[in-house]
């Protein structure tokens, strides 16, 4: 019996040993392939001199692209690698096709924006790290933007948008400000439940400053500590960190942003008199007073929907308006278009899209042709993995460079 034992306590440690063995070698052999091309880079901060002086990001990468041969490139900044996919194939293989190991967001090159030290938008549902957070943030943004539920939203969109038509006619030169009004009290009517009227309406300020200190922020080579993250430990009193104090106004935009829609919400249902809106919903499911971790849950998922309808809507709507400047004769198409559908005696209606496929097709040439995210929202490799030759390690940051998945070229 005990020769018995000790056969089957060897036959153990021998799989054992076998098993690190295979999984070293496995390793070894993985670490001998190759990262995906890449421009020569500098000693100790690899390509940051690179990144810093280019004045479009989305343009160096494709033509990066171009100049190596490779829809699949990268850069190291700091030991960091990042990998940038310039093709609709290499984005759908990995982002789509292998997404239960691409699915974790990266925060890396943009501490200025997500630190909690500095602008704090680490929760934004759009590009928190993958948890049991982020699941409950997008289950409560699905419930808004489902099919069915954005369906529900259509009296509201037609009804500002109608709204936005009647102050154009009144006001042409103020036509931004009418349409930020026109997507901003959808919105937050959607979400909130409250009646914007104005464009210089206190929470669309709000919202305005907060989306913008974010962009600046999120940019890598507008901010040093965006490449150094450790500077986010820097005092705001030392000298040469204004940086950090505008940072800082820009966290204090951001939590007017966050709070002060919420607390309107949360003071109508307190009174009994609170319209119908998404938080509305969220905030009667609890029959005690919610957590202070659940009521942060409810500000992000609510704030995220806010803060990136308004903006995008609006960017999206003024390329419109461009291209059709641009290109007149696509814009007599499109009105002969809605023309023949509504025989000019009454407005378009959301049924009406389904009898406009050009006007779709033009709607749908705008988002690719300029897309407000060209680079999309940066993903991390959740695990070590190879894709067409390459070596793509684990924690690297894998980046869809639009411009090129869309097949766009420098030139368009």
């Amino acid at each position: 019996m005990h020769s018995t034992d000790t056969y089957i306590f060897l036959l153990f440690i021998a799989i054992c040993a076998g098993l690190v063995r295979s999984w070293l070698a496995s390793r070894r052999a993985r670490y001998h392939i190759p990262l995906p091309p890449s421009p020569p880079s500098d000693p100790f901060i690899g390509h940051m001199r690179l990144l810093m002086n280019a004045p479009d990001i989305s343009a160096e990468y494709s033509r990066w692209s171009k100049d190596l041969g490779s829809d699949i490139v990268s850069f190291t900044l700091l030991g960091q690698t990042t990998i940038v996919l310039n093709s609709r194939n290499a984005a759908e293989d990995l982002l789509s096709k292998r997404s239960s190991i691409y699915s974790d967001r990266s925060h890396a090159g943009t501490t200025m924006a997500t630190s909690d030290k500095l602008v704090g938008w680490e929760n934004n549902t759009g590009v928190m790290r993958y948890g049991e957070r982020w699941r409950n943030q997008r289950r409560m943004t699905h419930e808004l933007l489902h099919k069915r539920a954005s369906e529900d939203l259509w009296p509201i969109l037609v009804r500002n948008s109608r709204l936005a038509l009647q102050q154009l006619l009144d006001n042409p030169d103020g036509f931004e400000s009418h349409l930020r009004r026109m997507a901003g009290s959808s919105i937050i009517k959607a979400v909130y439940g409250y009646n914007a009227t104005a464009s210089n309406d206190t929470l669309f300020e709000a919202v305005s400053h907060a989306v913008k200190g974010f962009s600046e922020a999120a940019l890598a080579s507008n901010f040093y500590a965006n490449i150094i993250p450790w500077m986010q430990h820097i005092p705001a009193w030392f000298p040469g960190a204004e940086w950090k104090r505008r940072a800082l106004v820009w966290r204090w935009q951001t939590d007017q942003m966050l709070n002060v829609p919420y607390e309107w919400t949360m003071a109508k249902m307190a009174a009994g008199t609170a319209p119908p809106s998404m938080l509305q919903r969220l905030l009667s499911k609890y029959e005690e007073e919610p957590s202070d971790d659940e009521k942060d849950v409810m500000r992000w998922a609510t704030g995220t929907l806010f803060a990136a309808g308004t903006d995008t809507t609006v960017a999206s709507t003024l390329v419109l308006i461009m291209a059709v400047a641009m290109h007149p004769e696509v814009q007599v198409k499109g009105q002969a278009e809605v023309d023949n559908i509504i025989n000019e005696n009454r407005l378009p209606d959301m049924q009406d899209r389904k009898s406009m496929p050009y006007v779709q097709a033009v709607v749908k040439e705008v988002f690719r042709w300029k897309s407000v995210l060209p680079l999309g929202v940066p993903h991390t490799c959740m695990e070590e993995d190879v894709y067409k030759g390459y070596r793509i390690p684990k924690g690297a940051t894998v980046i869809a460079n639009q411009r090129q998945v869309f097949g766009l070229t420098l030139k368009n």
